[in-house]
């Protein structure tokens, strides 16, 4: 926990208007004005201020609000080819994308710096477009297209020739050979 200079003076209004919203938690709220959540807890408690309750995602309202019940179609038949296409179209989308918020990383930064009043929100944005984003994204994207190609790919591997060959041998004998061992010495 981050430790706070004694001469620093605390923004209680502040404090006091996000402990009641309810949006952040107690934590955080003391992480943002550099105090401990003890002192968060025990100034609520003593100024009887309440919370509201935490508001639920619109889909969660959603969720419970509706009453229809849906038919569950089974999925259609799709050749595994047809799939791997589709997703090897999309990860190059993905790709062009990636392209194009890098080369245009400048622009992206000023119009974030210049637009955005919020500092965490702020701060939320240039993360997600930073030089560490960017690089994860790519290794995801390089390894779902791996993992595509590999699916993609005909049968008739090393293995399947090795396997093939060995069954062609077998064949020869009228029977599959056996290894004898002799564990009793």
């Amino acid at each position: 926990m981050p430790k706070r200079k004694q001469n620093k003076a605390i923004d209680w209004a502040g404090v006091e208007r996000d402990y009641r919203a309810g949006v952040m938690g107690v934590r955080e709220i003391a992480r943002w004005y550099g105090i401990s959540d003890t002192a968060v807890h025990k100034k609520a408690k003593a100024e009887g201020w309440e919370r509201k309750p935490k508001p639920e995602s619109p889909f969660v309202q959603a969720k419970t609000q509706r009453t229809v019940q849906a038919e569950i179609l089974p999925p259609p038949s799709i050749k595994p080819e047809a799939l791997s296409d589709r997703a090897r179209g999309i990860a190059g989308r993905m790709l062009d994308e990636l392209e194009s918020v890098t080369s245009h990383l400048g622009e992206f930064e000023e119009l974030i710096c210049n637009e955005e009043g919020d500092p965490r929100r702020r701060q939320a944005l240039l993360r997600a477009i930073s030089l560490a984003e960017r690089a994860s994204t790519l290794k995801n994207l390089a390894t779902a297209m791996k993992t595509l190609n590999e699916a993609a790919a005909p049968p008739g591997g090393k293995k399947d020739e090795l396997q093939r060959r060995a069954e062609e041998v077998a064949s020869r004998f009228g029977r599959r050979p056996q290894i004898a061992v002799d564990n009793t010495k």
